[in-house]
C-alpha cells in the first residue's frame, strides 16, 4: 500500500511539472514565474487517426482564398511523421483540406507518392498541398545550405507558397522570419528561445510567425532526471558553434545542472551534422574525454550520433555503468540510451497546430496567437540498458512509463 501511495504521489508531481490534459487549464509550478493558460483540443479520443481517416468528415469550410502549404524539415524524425500526419487528419476533419479516400491512417507524408496524391486530393481547399513543396536535406548539412536558400528564394520571388510549416528548431533558424512575407509556423522546436528562433513570452516577439513552445521544459527534464536517476556528475557533448549550442539548450543544462547542485562536465566538438563521419568521430573524442567524469551523460538534438549504429556509440559508457538520457528521443531509447521525457502523444502536437492553422486560414495574424503548448509528459525507459548498468527502476516510475523497451534494437 506504502509503495501505491509513493507512486501516485510520483505521478501526481510529474501531472503538475507537465500539464494537465484538459481542454482549458492553468499551468503553475516551480518553473513557470507566472499561470500560463493554454487551450487544446484534446476532448476527442487519441485514436481519432484510426476511427477518422477515411470516413466522411465535415464539410468544407467556407474560405476567402486557398492557402497552399509547403512543409520544410532538417531531415526526418518519428515524431515529425506523427505530428504531421495529425495535423492533416485534424485539418480534414474540420473541413479545411481534403485527404484522398481512404488512406491508411498511418501514412507517410514524406514518401514522395503519399504527398502528391495528397496534394492533389487537397486542390482547391482551404488548405492545398504544394505538389512540389515538401523539403527536406535528410539531416545533411551539406544538402540542407542549398534546400533552405532555394525554398527561401521560391517563397519570395515566386508567391506560390502562402503559408509554411517548418519541423524542429533548425527550421526556426532558416525562416522564422518576417521578411519572408508570409505566415511561418515551427513545430516541435526544442528552446526556440535560446536557440534565437523568437524571444520570449506566449505571443511571437516576430510579425507572422508563431513558434511551439514548451515552456522551461529542459530545465523541467533535468530536474526529473536528477530526481529519480540521483547523479553528481552530468556530462554533455555540445557543438562548437553558439548557434547549435542555443539549439541544444547548452546554457539552460549547464545553469540548471549548477542550482541542483550536480557537477557540469562539457566537451565542445563539430557533431551537429550526424551524416558526416568527422561529426561521429567528435563525438567518439568527446565520450572519451568525459566518460571518467562523469555517471551520467545527456545527448542533446544535433549529437553527432548516427541512428544506424547508435548502440555502439554508446556501449563504452553502458559498459562502466554510465546513464544515457536521451533528449526526448524515443528511437535513442529503444536502440540502448537509458531513458528519456517524452511527450505521452505525439499526435497532440499535430492537432495543436491544426488549431493554429485553422486560425491563420480564417484571418488571425500568427502572432496574435498563444504558442504555449502543454501536454502530458512520461518516459521512455529501456529495461535491458537498466539492467545492463545494474540499475533497478523504481516501482512508481515504472508507473510513468509511456514507451518501455526490454530489448535494444541493434538495426
Amino acid at each position: 500500500m506504502r509503495i501505491w501511495i509513493i507512486g501516485c504521489f510520483f505521478l501526481f508531481t510529474l501531472f503538475m511539472h507537465s500539464g494537465a490534459a484538459e481542454s482549458e487549464y492553468s499551468v503553475q509550478n516551480d518553473f513557470f514565474e507566472e499561470p500560463e493558460y493554454v487551450y487544446l483540443d484534446v476532448n476527442k479520443s487519441l485514436d481519432y487517426l484510426q476511427k477518422n481517416v477515411g470516413k466522411e468528415l465535415a464539410k468544407p469550410q467556407v474560405c476567402s482564398k486557398t492557402m497552399r502549404l509547403a512543409i520544410v524539415q532538417k531531415g526526418p524524425y518519428y515524431e515529425f511523421k506523427t505530428m504531421v500526419r495529425s495535423l492533416l487528419v485534424k485539418l480534414s476533419e474540420d473541413g479545411y483540406t481534403n485527404l484522398p479516400a481512404g488512406i491508411s491512417h498511418d501514412f507517410d507524408y514524406d514518401d514522395p507518392q503519399t504527398w502528391k496524391n495528397i496534394a492533389l486530393s487537397s486542390a482547391g481547399s482551404c488548405v492545398e498541398l504544394v505538389a512540389d513543396g515538401y523539403y527536406s536535406a535528410d539531416w545533411s548539412d551539406e544538402k540542407w545550405e542549398p534546400e533552405a536558400q532555394k525554398l527561401r528564394e521560391r517563397i519570395v520571388n515566386s508567391r506560390d507558397i502562402d503559408i509554411l510549416l517548418g519541423m524542429g528548431v533548425a527550421t526556426g533558424v532558416k525562416f522564422a522570419d518576417p521578411a519572408l512575407g508570409i505566415p511561418v509556423m515551427i513545430a516541435d522546436s526544442a528552446s526556440p528561445e535560446s536557440a534565437g528562433v523568437v524571444g520570449p513570452g506566449k505571443f511571437s516577439t516576430k510579425a507572422n510567425v508563431h513558434v511551439q513552445k514548451y515552456p522551461k521544459r529542459i530545465a523541467m527534464a533535468i530536474h526529473n532526471y536528477h530526481d529519480i536517476l540521483g547523479f553528481k556528475n552530468l556530462g554533455m557533448i555540445a557543438d562548437r558553434s553558439e548557434d547549435i549550442q542555443n539549439a541544444q539548450s547548452f546554457r539552460v543544462i549547464m545553469k540548471t545542472a549548477k542550482n541542483l547542485g550536480i557537477n557540469f562536465h562539457y566537451c565542445l566538438g563539430d557533431i551537429h551534422d550526424a551524416s558526416n563521419p568527422r561529426s561521429q568521430q567528435e563525438f567518439i573524442r568527446c565520450r572519451d574525454e568525459l566518460i571518467d567524469r562523469i555517471d551520467a551523460l545527456f545527448l542533446p538534438v544535433f549529437d553527432g550520433t548516427s541512428e544506424k549504429k547508435f548502440f555502439n556509440y554508446i556501449r563504452p559508457l553502458v559498459e562502466k555503468h554510465i546513464i544515457v538520457i536521451s533528449e526526448s528521443k524515443i528511437d535513442e531509447v529503444r536502440k540502448g540510451a537509458l531513458i528519456s521525457l517524452v511527450e505521452e502523444s505525439f499526435e497532440e502536437s499535430g492537432r495543436f497546430e491544426a488549431d493554429v492553422m485553422e486560425q491563420i486560414v480564417d484571418g488571425r495574424r500568427p502572432e496574435t496567437i498563444n504558442q504555449f503548448y502543454n501536454v502530458n509528459l512520461s518516459f521512455a525507459l529501456n529495461l535491458k540498458t537498466a539492467k545492463m548498468i545494474n540499475w533497478k527502476p523504481p516501482f512508481e516510475l515504472l508507473l510513468s512509463v509511456v514507451y518501455l523497451f526490454d530489448t535494444i534494437d541493434f538495426s
